[in-house]
């Protein structure tokens, strides 16, 4: 099977960006945003809509349940119904406190569940994580269960991670493993903070460079990451593309 790629993308990407990204090809591109609040809907909504206008890409809207109730979730999928959007990445999204026995939605199987019950025709995707616990795969395989068809994967800069959740996972569900560029050593950095991960060998080596000296080996190492998770097994992969169309093409044309 050929490599399938899809990107991610945040509401504040540029004109030019987003054309870029849209000439590329991919077989869908997701839209996130930290606010899941209805404003920040309504700029990923004009977001699609460009798309739609200029594309035949589909699009998938991040949609978390742990900060929303019934109502709010439904009022804000019949509002993408109304811009011919039908996919959506079911999210638990981040805890409100310590204490969330009163959430409507405190896991994302609820969520898959309540938005198959009320909206069969819509296309549900899910996460799904390296290096899985048995609690956690007991999670994903509720969110299949529920009506999931999809998932993206966290990302990882250890191909090891990628390999070793190929050989691990025992379902059917296409998985786009989702990649972060290696783009400069400060946003590499943050990344790994972010993540609490430690930098791979290779990675490790690269990141003793200077940053001017950083960029096109930044780029290399993920090219080299896809391939290598290509012949594990992989056939799609969804890229973080940080907005930035330029770096995202050097990827997708070289592997």
């Amino acid at each position: 099977m050929p490599l399938q790629y899809s990107f991610e993308i945040t509401p504040n990407i540029d004109q030019v960006n987003l054309d870029g990204l849209l000439k590329l090809n991919p077989e869908f591109i997701s839209i996130t945003d930290r606010n899941h609040d209805m404003d920040n809907l309504l700029q990923s909504i004009q977001i699609a809509d460009y798309i739609h206008a200029n594309s035949s890409v589909d699009v998938i809207i991040h949609l978390t349940g742990i900060d929303k109730d019934e109502k709010r979730v439904q009022e804000m999928i019949d509002l993408m119904q109304q811009h011919d959007i039908h996919s959506v990445l079911a999210l638990r999204g981040d805890k409100l406190s310590q204490n969330d026995t009163a959430v409507t939605f405190p896991h994302a199987d609820r969520l898959v569940e309540f938005i198959k019950q009320q909206y069969p025709h819509v296309h549900i995707s899910g996460t799904c994580y390296l290096n899985s616990s048995d609690e956690e795969m007991k999670w994903l395989r509720q969110k299949i269960e529920k009506g999931c068809t999809n998932l993206i994967s966290q990302f990882s800069f250890d191909v090891n991670d990628y390999v070793g959740y190929l050989n691990q996972i025992q379902i059917d569900t296409p998985i786009w493993f989702g990649i972060m560029p290696v783009i400069s050593k400060s946003q590499a950095q943050k990344m790994l903070e972010l993540t609490h991960s430690t930098a791979p060998a290779e990675l490790s080596a690269l990141m003793n460079q200077n940053e001017d000296e950083f960029g096109e080996k930044g780029v290399q190492y993920t090219e080299g990451m896809i391939n290598k998770i290509r012949q594990a097994g992989a056939n799609h992969i969804h890229l973080y593309s940080l907005n930035n169309a330029e770096n995202t093409e050097k990827i997708i044309n070289t592997i």
